[in-house]
C-alpha cells in the first residue's frame, strides 16, 4: 500500500505546524471516540503519552495532542509507505482497453501506478480529479458542502517570571480557552524551557463560521492581527490573564485558510462510494460527518469494500 499525500507532514485534520519554539495544531484541536477500533488506537496513544484526555467545558471529556498530535500521527503513519509533497493532479484508466490498473499524475513528478484506489481529499478536489465516466461516484461528491474557518497562530516568548505575572501568579499553567464574538475557538498553551528560565504560550485562533465565510478572501496579514487583537479584548474582558504583562510586540503570528474545514452538510450512504467495477473508493468525513473518527471509519469501510470485491 501507498499513501500519496500533497502535504509536508502526515496529519490532514491533525494538522501540526512545525515551528522551534511553539506548539501549533491548527488543525483539529479534539476529537471523541465511539468506535471501539478507533478508540483502541486512541487508548494506545494515550499509554504513549502522544495524546490526553481534556476537560472541555461544554463536550466534556475530549482527547488533545499531548503537547501537539504530531507524535500520535507518527506513530499511526509509521507502518505505512508515504509519499510527502505529491500533489495528485489526474488519475486515468484506459478503460476501453479492459485494463485494471489505474496511472496517478503527480505534479512534478513521475506518474504513480496502482491496481486499486482511495480517494480522501475534500469532495470539491475529489470531483476536480475523477474521471468523467465514474458518473455516479462524481455525482456523490457534489453531494457534501463545508464551511471554511480563519486559523490564526500566535506565540509569545517571554520569561518564566513574565509568564507568572500574565498568568496571574498563578502556578498552575493551564490552557486557556476562549470561545466569544467572532472567535469559535482559541486554546492557549505553555510550554517551559528547563534551562533558560524562558516560557512559550501557544495560542491558536478559529474564526467562526460566519466570519470565516464573510472574509475568507481578504489579506490574511490583515485578519491575522484583526483577530489577535479580538482575542486579546475579550481576554482583557473577561479577566482571565494579566493583559498588561503582554509585551507590545509578539513572537510569531501567522494566520491560515482553511476553505473546506468542516462539512455542513454529508453526502449519506444513499450514493454510491465505491465501484467494484473499476476499483477506485471515496473516503472522508464528508462521507460520513465532521469528526476525526467519522474519517478514520470512511477510511476503513472504503478499503473493506475493496479487499472484498
Amino acid at each position: 500500500m501507498l499513501i500519496i499525500d500533497k502535504g509536508n507532514n502526515p496529519g490532514g485534520r491533525l494538522s501540526t505546524r512545525n515551528h522551534p519554539l511553539f506548539s501549533f495544531d491548527h488543525g483539529a484541536q479534539f476529537f471523541t471516540t465511539k468506535d471501539s477500533e478507533f478508540n483502541e488506537l486512541v487508548q494506545k496513544g494515550a499509554k504513549n503519552k502522544e495524546i490526553a484526555i481534556f476537560d472541555h467545558p461544554q463536550k466534556g471529556p475530549v482527547y488533545v495532542g499531548n503537547p501537539i498530535f504530531k507524535s500520535f500521527i507518527s506513530t499511526l503513519a509509521s507502518p505505512f509507505n508515504i509519499v510527502q509533497n505529491a500533489l495528485v493532479t489526474k488519475i486515468k484508466k484506459e478503460v476501453e482497453k479492459g485494463t485494471r490498473g489505474w496511472c496517478i499524475s503527480i505534479e512534478n513528478s513521475k506518474p504513480i501506478y496502482a491496481n486499486n484506489v482511495i480517494l480522501t481529499m475534500p469532495a470539491p478536489q475529489t470531483h476536480a480529479i475523477l474521471p468523467e465516466f465514474l458518473t455516479e461516484l462524481r455525482q456523490t461528491s457534489l453531494k457534501a458542502e463545508y464551511q471554511p474557518c480563519i486559523a490564526i497562530l500566535a506565540g509569545i516568548q517571554l520569561s518564566h517570571d513574565s509568564a507568572l505575572i500574565l498568568n496571574k501568579n498563578r502556578s498552575t499553567f493551564e490552557p486557556i480557552l476562549l470561545e466569544k464574538r467572532n472567535i469559535s475557538w482559541s486554546i492557549g498553551k505553555w510550554s517551559h524551557g528547563e534551562k533558560n528560565n524562558t516560557s512559550y504560550f501557544s495560542i491558536i485562533i478559529h474564526a467562526s463560521p460566519k466570519f470565516s465565510l464573510k472574509n475568507i478572501e481578504r489579506n490574511l496579514n490583515q485578519l491575522s492581527h484583526e483577530l489577535w487583537g479580538e482575542w486579546k479584548s475579550i481576554i482583557s474582558e473577561d479577566n482571565k490573564l494579566n493583559i498588561s504583562a503582554l509585551p507590545e510586540q509578539i513572537s510569531y503570528l501567522e494566520g491560515h485558510k482553511w476553505r473546506f474545514a468542516r462539512v455542513s452538510k454529508i453526502a449519506d450512504d444513499s450514493h454510491m462510494r465505491t465501484n467494484i467495477q473499476h476499483s477506485i473508493a471515496l473516503a472522508g468525513d464528508w462521507l460520513s460527518g465532521p469528526r476525526i473518527e467519522s474519517a478514520w471509519i470512511s477510511g476503513r469501510n472504503a478499503a473493506i469494500s475493496l479487499l472484498e470485491k
